[in-house]
Parts: structure tokens; C-alpha cells; sequence
């Protein structure tokens, strides 16, 4: 059997030390929050929250429209670096940290940005670059840059996905009763704001707010530990993953990543916390009230929201490479495995860090203890699997032994 999971395309990029300092070095308020002029409502993309990110175009003062991906895990909004050229001269350059990986950003006087007829308050005076070219693959649009919360602090923001709709209210005067269950939020230090729970349940574990992740969240490694061993198998054998909890209330079909201890060891702020992403967020009327830090849910839908046609790409793709896996089996060619080893009556969870590569996340072998896992990849749909990565792991999915692949 194979259970083909909700796409987790991760990809997530964040601005922390020389970056951040160069921008406040070189930031100032440039206007009076108070009480901003509200933009109006806006549409977003359909299948934000369900399964990707969440989208806005934006607009130049020249009148150029650009697609912006909303991140609230950003504490800076960042260009494209192909907007490099017209965005004059370089400042000064910072670095980028992307899960452990450095990466150089440029810095530049910030540009008036509007949606629709509105211009948009900003913190600093300044803007970033980042590679966005990844992103746009992976979402399949372009995406020219990432509004971050130097912005978006700004506002008290209302996300209906229901609607499709991004509404700008008015904090002081609207009328919250509908808005659903409040939660606190404070500041990490850089703008960007943690929620004090987390979606395992747990006392003590803050949560970073963040958009800019296109799933459920992730856990700390020893959290993502304890909320999976709490896990029971049913009755029928197939592995299922435990409910996530937040504010009192249950959740099933929750999906959260572990974070890589090997990427905690760089000093980077987004990965000293657990998160809660867009497509949990996307189950919610999500009220985003930033001035009064404060963030309100109101549940409207008991599962996750559904991308329809993303599912029967995914179908497709989970199909093609479950059948693959099978086939290296049967031939004696899965490392790990002979050809008389059979699979474990549990299913195999497969995910696709993008829409040509699979990953299978918990292969069994019967009367084995061990974790398998397989990663594939192919040039396109057309082109055949071919194994990439193999990999062995103890009952705690500890790696015990790697196997090298053609």
C-alpha cells in the first residue's frame, strides 16, 4: 500500500546574523504606524495553505507588477536577485541562512511598494536580494520576491482561505468576535513572532509563526521524538501519524517535519524553535493582529484543506515511484534487500520535495526492525527513477547504515 502524503516542498528562506545587522544598521522608521492607511482586500492564489505558499501581487511605483510570496517567518522583505539591476546601487552585502546553508544577500535602498492603490509602511529604509528561482520552480509561477514582517507589523491582517481573500482591518475599532480562539504572540528579537505552544501538545515549547512554511510546521528533535512515541499502532497494522494539539483542541492529519540536528549547530535563529506553517494555519479564519501581537484562530475545517489537482499530479507521481521501489526489489537491486525479503503489511510514506523527486520516508521489512529509506529522483515525468540516496535507521530512525547507489 502506498499513502501518498501531502507535498512537502521545503524550502524556506530566512535572513539572520550579518544580514540582519546590516539591515538595522541601516534602517529607520520611516513613517508613523499608528494608524496606517488600509489597503483593500485582495485575492491570493487558490491553492495557498494547500500544499504551497501563499501569494499577492504587489506593485512598483512605475506601475510593474510583482509576485511576492507572504512570509511571516521573514524579518526582512527581499527582491529577487534578477531586480538587482533596478534596484540600483548595492549598499552593502550580507549573508543569508538557509537551514545551516550560508548564502550572500545583497542589501539596497527599499523601492515604494503598494498593493493595489496603497502604499505599504515599511520599518527600514532598506531591502535584500534572494535567489527566488528555487521557489519558483517548486511553486510553478514566478516569484519576484518576499514580503517579510518589516512590513507586515505594520497591519492587522485576515487571512479567509475559504475566500481567498487578504483583508486589512482595523485593530482598534473591528469587532473581534468572530475572530475565534486568541493567542499571544511575542518577539523573537528580529520582528518575527513565536506563539508560546507548539503542535505536539507539549508545556514549554514555543512555536515560530511562519507562512513562508508551505506544511504543517516542524518539532525540535527530542519534542519530534516524544510526539511520534506516543503514537499507538491500530488494530489493522498500518502506521498512522499521531494528532497534532494546539490551544486544547485535537487535529488529525497532522504532518510535521523533524528538525535536522545537524543544521542546529549553526547559530540561526528560525531553527532554535519549533513552527507552526501555512497549510495548519490554512484549517482557520487566521486573524493576524501584529500591533497588538496577537494572533486568533477560527477553526473551519476539521482536516487539511485539499489542492485537487496537485492530489492527482501527486497520485501519478507516488504511483510511478511506489512501483519503481517494488521493481528494484523484485530484482534483487534495492539495497538493503534480496528478492525473497517481503515489505511489512504497514504502508510505505512517500513525499516529493518537488514534483520530479520521491522520498520514502518508512519502508518496513517483515521480521526486520529497521527503518529503510529511498530517495529517487528523474529528469521529468517521461524520464525513469533512478535511486539516489539509501539509507538504513534503528527503531528511534537513528542512521545505522548508508548504502552506495549506481
Amino acid at each position: 500500500m502506498c499513502r501518498i502524503e501531502p507535498v512537502k516542498t521545503i524550502l524556506k528562506p530566512r535572513v539572520f546574523g550579518g544580514l540582519v545587522s546590516l539591515l538595522l544598521l541601516c534602517s529607520c522608521a520611516t513613517v508613523d504606524p499608528a494608524r496606517p492607511r488600509l489597503p483593500a482586500d485582495v485575492a491570493f492564489n487558490k491553492n495557498a495553505g494547500r500544499g504551497t505558499w501563499l501569494f499577492v501581487t504587489l506593485r512598483l511605483e512605475s506601475g510593474e507588477q510583482l509576485p511576492f510570496l507572504l512570509d511571516t517567518g521573514a524579518p526582512w522583505t527581499f527582491f529577487d536577485k534578477s531586480r538587482e539591476p533596478k534596484l540600483g546601487k548595492r549598499i552593502d552585502t550580507g549573508i543569508n541562512w538557509h537551514f545551516g546553508t550560508k548564502l550572500e544577500s545583497g542589501i539596497y535602498a527599499a523601492p515604494k511598494l503598494y498593493l493595489g492603490r496603497t502604499p505599504l509602511l515599511m520599518t527600514g529604509t532598506n531591502v535584500g536580494t534572494l535567489d527566488c528561482r528555487e521557489i519558483s520552480t517548486k511553486a510553478g509561477r514566478p516569484v519576484l520576491g518576499i514580503l517579510g514582517m518589516d512590513c507586515l507589523e505594520h497591519y492587522c491582517i485576515q487571512l479567509d482561505f475559504a475566500a481567498r481573500r487578504m483583508r486589512f482591518l482595523d485593530g482598534e475599532r473591528a469587532d473581534k468576535e468572530g475572530w475565534g480562539k486568541a493567542f499571544p504572540l511575542t518577539d523573537r528579537g528580529d520582528g518575527c513572532l513565536l506563539v508560546s505552544e507548539n503542535l505536539a501538545g507539549a508545556k514549554g515549547a514555543g512555536s515560530l509563526l511562519d507562512t513562508g512554511a508551505n506544511y504543517d510546521g516542524w518539532l525540535m528533535p527530542d519534542l519530534f521524538q516524544q510526539w511520534t512515541n506516543r503514537a499507538q499502532l491500530p488494530a489493522d497494522g498500518e502506521e498512522r501519524s499521531p494528532n497534532g494539539v494546539l490551544g486544547g483542541a485535537t487535529y488529525p492529519d497532522i504532518w510535521l517535519d523533524r528538525l535536522d540536528a545537524k543544521s542546529m549547530i549553526r547559530d540561526e535563529t528560525n531553527i532554535q524553535y519549533n513552527s507552526i506553517g501555512l497549510r495548519f494555519l490554512a484549517r482557520h479564519l487566521v486573524t493576524l493582529d501584529f500591533p497588538k501581537r496577537t494572533l486568533y484562530l477560527k477553526r473551519t475545517s476539521r482536516l487539511p484543506l485539499v489542492d485537487e489537482d496537485a492530489q492527482r499530479r501527486m497520485r501519478a507521481t507516488g504511483k510511478s515511484a511506489y512501483l519503481f521501489l517494488h521493481s528494484l526489489q523484485k530484482k534483487g537491486q534495492l539495497p538493503g534487500w534480496s528478492k525473497t525479503n517481503q515489505f511489512a503489511s504497514r504502508a510505505e510514506t512517500v513525499n516529493f520535495p518537488h514534483p520530479d523527486s520521491a522520498a520514502f520516508d518508512h519502508v518496513l521489512k517483515k521480521g526486520d526492525a529497521s527503518i529503510y529509506h529511498y530517495e529517487f529522483t528523474r529528469a521529468s515525468k517521461t524520464n525513469p527513477w533512478k535511486l539516489q540516496k539509501a539509507w538504513r535507521a534503528d527503531q528511534n530512525d537513528h542512521t545505522v547504515e548508508e548504502y552506495p547507489v549506481p
